[in-house]
Parts: C-alpha cells; sequence; structure tokens
C-alpha cells in the first residue's frame, strides 16, 4: 500500500541554540537483552529499576563481572528491552548465566530474581578433547593441534615421521628423510635431494648441473630448476609457472611482472582483489573512510518484504548495489548552517533555510531540492565534484531552482549526494535479511524515536505515545543524532527521528531501469522518502516501508549523504 506523507505547515519553538555537537560512541560490546516481568504471576507492568550480574555458574559463585544497572526501564504487559554492556573480554565461549535484579522505580530495595537465566552467545568455537567417531573428509586447514602416532593407523602418513615404508600411491608433501627409489613420486623440491644421478638415467629435456644443455623452439619444464651453469641455454618459448626457478635476470621480464623482493617497482592501472596476503602497506597508501562516514560493502540483498502485506514492498527483488560510503548520522542542524552559509555566500539559493530543535538534532523542513543543492555546495565545500546537474551534458552545476527544475544526476563524480532507494534499504538492514527493522522484527521506545501504537502493530512493544524521553513540551519531539544504538554497519538512526530524502522518483516494482545499481524511473511525481519519524507510528519505520512526498513539500523530513566508492 502506498502512503502519501501530507505536507503540512508545522509551527516550531525553538530554543536559543548555544549547545555544542553531542559526540556519541558505538558499543560494540553490548548486547540488547529482551525479557518478561511478572508481578505475583500476572505480567508487570510500570517503570522499574533492573540491575544485571553474569555468573559462571546457575547457583551461588561470584560475579564475573562488574554489575550493569539499567535505571526507569519501561515495562508494559510483562515486556522489557534493554541494552546491557558488561565491557570487553567478559564472553569467552563459555555459557554463562545472567541474574536480574529489580526494584521499583523510586525504591530502595532491590529483589533478587530466581532462577538464573542461561546465556549462548554465538558465535562460538567448538573445542573438542578428542576426534574419535570422525569420518569422511576432514581440511587440513580445519585441523590443529598434535596427534600422537599412536592413535593413527599404521595406513596413515604423519608429517615428519621416521623409518615409514610406503607402499601404493602418495601425493603430499615429505618433511625428514625418505627412503625408497622415488617410483611415482612428482614435485619434489631438488633443495631436498642428496646424491649423484647418472645422465643415462635421465631423460631427454632434464636440465644438467654441468653439462651443455640447449633447447630450441617450445620446451616444456615441469617441476625442474634451471641450473645456472653458462652453459645451459634456453631459447624460445618457456612454458610452466616458475615455480622454484631463482636469481632470474629481470631486464628479461617484460614490464606488466612483478618479481618478489623487487625495489623502486610502480605499479600503474587498477588492483581489483580483497588485498589478502599483502603485507607490510604503509598507511598512507590505505584509503579510509571519509570522516564521518562509513564504507557499505558491495553485494546483493532483498529488497522488499511481505512481512505486513504492503503491496509497493512486493515482489521481493534480487538487487545488487556497488560500494559506497554513508554518513553515520542524519545531518544535523550545526552541520547543515556550516554548510548553507558557506552557500549563499558562493552564489546558491534555498527556498527553505531549514530547522533544527538544536544544534545536535537533525535538520528538517527541508524539501528534495534544498537536500540535493546542500550535497552539491557540500561537495564543493570540500573540493570534491559537485553530482548534480541541470543539463544533461553535466556542465551547469545544479545552484538554483526548485520545483519544476530538471535535475540530472552525475553517479560517477566522487561528491556527496542523496542514496538512492536501493542504497539506502541495503544500508538500512545492517547486513541482515527479512527482518523488519534494522535490528530484527519488533520495536520499543528504547530502540527508536516514534509514536508507539501498540495496539495496531503486534510487533509495537511500545510504550503508546511519543517517546517520553523527548517530549518536554517543545515540538518537534526530535532526538539528538546518534542517541540509539547503531545497527550492524555502524549506522545511526535508520529507523525513526525524522524520514529521509532518497534520489528516486517513487514507482513500482523494484529494480528501474535494472537491478543492479537501480536509480528508480525516470520521471515521476513524487519522490521517495524512508525511515519514518518521531511522530509516526512504527510501520513507517521498517526497513521495506516506502513512503511518498511531493520533492517541493516540507514536513518533519532531513536526510543524510552518500559518495561513491
Amino acid at each position: 500500500m502506498k502512503k502519501m506523507i501530507q505536507s503540512a505547515a508545522v509551527l516550531l519553538l525553538l530554543a536559543t541554540l548555544n549547545s555544542q555537537l553531542a559526540t556519541v560512541h558505538a558499543q560494540g560490546t553490548a548486547f540488547t537483552y529482551q525479557g518478561r516481568l511478572n508481578n505475583n504471576g500476572s505480567p508487570a507492568s510500570g517503570i522499574y529499576n533492573l540491575t544485571f550480574s553474569l555468573f559462571n555458574t546457575d547457583t551461588s559463585g561470584a560475579a564475573i563481572a562488574e554489575p550493569v544497572t539499567n535505571n526507569a526501564v519501561v515495562v508494559t504487559n510483562g515486556l522489557f528491552t534493554v541494552l546491557v554492556d558488561f565491557g570487553p573480554g567478559v564472553f569467552t565461549g563459555a555459557t554463562n548465566w545472567l541474574e536480574i535484579a529489580v526494584e521499583t522505580n523510586g525504591g530502595n530495595t532491590f529483589t533478587t530474581l530466581a532462577p538464573r537465566q542461561q546465556l549462548t552467545p554465538t558465535p562460538y568455537a567448538i573445542f573438542a578433547g578428542t576426534a574419535g567417531g570422525l569420518s569422511g573428509t576432514l581440511p587440513v586447514s580445519q585441523v590443529s593441534g598434535v596427534v600422537p602416532l599412536t592413535q593413527l593407523p599404521v595406513a596413515v602418513m604423519t608429517n615428519y615421521a621416521t623409518s615409514v615404508s610406503l607402499a601404493g600411491f602418495f601425493n603430499g608433501s615429505f618433511g625428514g628423510s625418505f627412503y625408497g627409489n622415488g617410483g611415482g613420486l612428482t614435485g619434489l623440491n631438488p633443495a631436498n635431494l642428496t646424491g649423484i644421478i647418472a645422465d643415462s638415467q635421465l631423460s631427454a629435456n632434464i636440465v644438467r648441473q654441468n653439462g651443455t644443455n640447449n633447447f630450441t623452439g617450445t620446451n616444456t619444464f615441469v617441476g625442474v630448476t634451471v641450473a645456472t651453469n653458462v652453459n645451459n641455454v634456453i631459447v624460445g618459448a618457456f612454458i610452466g609457472n616458475g615455480g622454484g626457478l631463482t636469481n632470474l635476470n629481470t631486464a628479461q621480464f617484460a614490464n606488466s611482472v612483478l618479481t618478489n623482493g623487487e625495489t623502486g617497482v610502480t605499479l600503474g592501472g587498477t588492483f581489483t582483489g580483497n588485498g589478502s596476503g599483502l603485507t607490510n602497506i604503509p598507511a598512507s597508501a590505505v584509503v579510509a573512510a571519509p570522516p564521518g562516514m562509513v564504507l557499505i560493502p558491495a553485494g546483493s540483498f532483498t529488497m522488499g518484504d511481505s512481512l505486513d502485506g504492503e503491496s509497493d514492498a512486493m515482489p521481493t527483488t534480487n538487487i545488487t548495489v556497488s560500494a559506497f560510503y554513508m554518513d553515520v548520522n542524519l545531518v544535523s542542524y550545526a552541520q547543515w548552517q556550516s554548510v548553507f552559509f558557506w552557500a549563499t555566500n558562493h552564489g546558491y539559493g534555498f527556498v527553505n533555510v531549514g530547522a533544527g530543535k538544536a544544534a545536535n538534532h537533525p535538520v528538517q523542513i527541508v524539501d528534495w531540492y534544498d537536500s540535493v543543492k546542500w550535497s552539491n555546495a557540500r561537495s564543493q565545500q570540500a573540493g570534491l565534484v559537485p553530482a548534480y546537474y541541470t543539463d544533461v551534458g553535466f556542465t551547469q552545476v545544479f545552484t538554483n531552482g526548485d520545483s519544476g527544475t530538471t535535475v540530472y544526476l552525475n553517479l560517477t563524480n566522487n561528491g556527496y549526494r542523496l542514496p538512492t532507494e536501493a542504497e539506502w534499504e541495503k544500508a538500512a538492514r545492517g547486513g541482515l535479511s527479512g527482518q523488519r527493522f534494522p535490528w530484527g522484527n519488533v520495536i520499543t521506545e528504547n530502540l527508536a524515536n516514534y509514536y508507539g501504537a501498540t495496539a495496531s502493530y503486534s510487533y509495537d512493544l511500545g510504550p503508546n505515545g511519543f517517546n517520553t524521553a523527548f517530549t518536554n513540551g517543545v515540538v518537534p519531539y526530535t532526538s539528538p543524532v546518534g542517541y540509539f544504538a547503531p545497527n550492524g554497519y555502524g549506522l545511526y538512526d535508520m529507523a525513526g527521528n525524522v524520514f529521509e530524502w532518497c534520489w528516486d522518483w517513487y514507482g513500482t516494482p523494484y529494480g528501474q531501469p535494472t537491478n543492479t545499481n537501480p536509480t528508480g524511473p525516470a520521471t515521476g511525481g513524487n519522490r521517495v522518502a524512508r525511515g519514518g519519524g518521531w511522530n509516526y507510528e512504527a510501520n513507517l519505520a521498517g526497513c521495506a516501508n516506502r513512503s511518498l512526498l511531493n520533492p517541493s513539500g516540507v514536513i518533519i523530513i532531513g536526510f543524510r549523504c552518500v559518495r561513491g566508492h
């Protein structure tokens, strides 16, 4: 079902802004705990203080971490959700038990609840004392430790075993001494061979250590070390991987060949790969994410869902996007002003000046065109190439104009821009798949800033109404950017607080014009907005929920920027 966000005139009572921008850090050791609290056999409701202690036994024993107290926890119909952080080094793979003590908010006595709750954090490493009963193929890379020879059958060949007699076929590497005629052995390292092999015992294509060897034409050598004797001359093509060749003259290599131990080598072109195995890379050569942004990795994901029967979120579609950087936070009012004042002094014009409850709250009351022009100004202020233009040839930077202006996007430029709808949803999911929200399938006001309506949505655990942490009598009831825990990619406020503009015109189905890096329909009447807001119910805060708005419309809506990788 399509959701039209209606434009409305909003009276904002804004306080004088003199506070500094808040800084919030992700808590990488924290976890979300959801529980149920009963009072005399019935679900409890109200405000409680909860203390959490961690033990390595289900009864008695001493706590293995400092207790954590969460004050003023809202319990609704017996359910509560809290964020617990015992700090680093606590969870080592062993089973732990959580002991919870409770007191009413304003009370002075904690009551310890029983029994303790077993915690099973994942992922776990599996440790086994013995390997008895194993069968099938076991990759060597998965085995560590030492297996005594007495535990192995006689047919097993072990590393560094001595006085072992082999019969039949063996393919592998030997350490130590080997006795036998070597029949059938291949891939031998000549450095491990001793003694003298008579020339008469060698085939014609063996390179001799001290003989005159002349090879012409096309020669194939497999597992052969070419001697350094000056009489060994190879003319023509050499076919093979060169494994084991040493003291090669690099002047004989083409410019595209990189050799081990070379110094002063300059590489040109593009390097592709994950960099696995590279060492001694200077920090100056590593490209870090731009300040305030995180890298969203390239890859495919399932866009949309069928959890709530939203017609424009179906059918789900496999979408592929390239890697990109995204702002960790919504654009704050302070950040908006720092670019806005620069822009208006450099030829930019805006229809809306923007608003914010405080410097560290998100900017809102900005239309789509304002957000796009601001992104261009942010790019130019930072010395980057803008992404938006008013001509198809990308020569006229979009600096002025609003409703009716045709805007063209150049995705190849390195400047700031609005995310496409596909980029936004991939980022919002934080690496999860098939979940309603960035963290899972239920929502509470401890996780996001939205309007609770528990009677309307079974997945809304409330409490009902506006989030009381921000209802100070001065609208809008926005929350500071980064107030709640981030998602799996380290992004804050991907659900609730304020809606976020996307680049795309609204349309169905997903994947227009293609399923790889889609940018939406070519034309339309409304632009896409995502994420929900402080004064909207939980259904609009879902990862797959799509809202639409006239690009010249202004409500409690903000945005965040992305950049190409």
